[in-house]
């Protein structure tokens, strides 16, 4: 997966990761598949949330995902990643990625995180510090 940042490589909050897909992202007919498309928000998300909260970004973990797929993906394509966050909560967030190419938005992948403790032993709340930063950026719609 090649990848490039359309904000000139800066990684902040709100910055558009654009992915070409690999041959080993394809299915048999060409498509780009279903599970990738989790790989993408992944990644787009790691970097949106180390640029958002440098300290805490490596004790956030992934508690549900949802995929909801609009159009497919071909090796040609590049895929824009778009990440946002929607929702902040006591010590969870949701991030969104839309995903979309040259013809349009292909797919849009909703995740509840949550952060956790120092000892990994189960979630924290957010730091005030953390929580500001999270609020803030929700207020800017980034």
């Amino acid at each position: 997966m090649r990848l490039s940042e359309t904000n000139g490589g800066d990684p902040a909050p709100g910055a558009v990761l654009r992915i070409e897909p690999r041959w080993t992202d394809l299915d048999p007919l060409g498509h780009v598949t279903n599970s990738t498309f989790l790989v993408y928000a992944e990644e787009a998300r790691a970097r949106y949330l180390r640029a958002l909260l440098p300290d805490a970004w490596r004790s956030i973990v992934v508690v549900h995902n949802a995929v909801d797929y609009h159009a497919p993906v071909f090796e040609t394509d590049v895929v824009e990643v778009a990440s946002s966050l929607e929702r902040v909560g006591t010590s969870s967030l949701t991030t969104i990625n839309e995903m979309s190419t040259a013809r349009g938005r292909c797919a849009t992948v909703r995740t509840v995180q949550v952060v956790l403790t120092g000892d990994s032993s189960s979630s924290r709340p957010w730091t005030e510090s953390e929580l500001a930063a999270l609020n803030h950026t929700v207020a800017k719609g980034a």
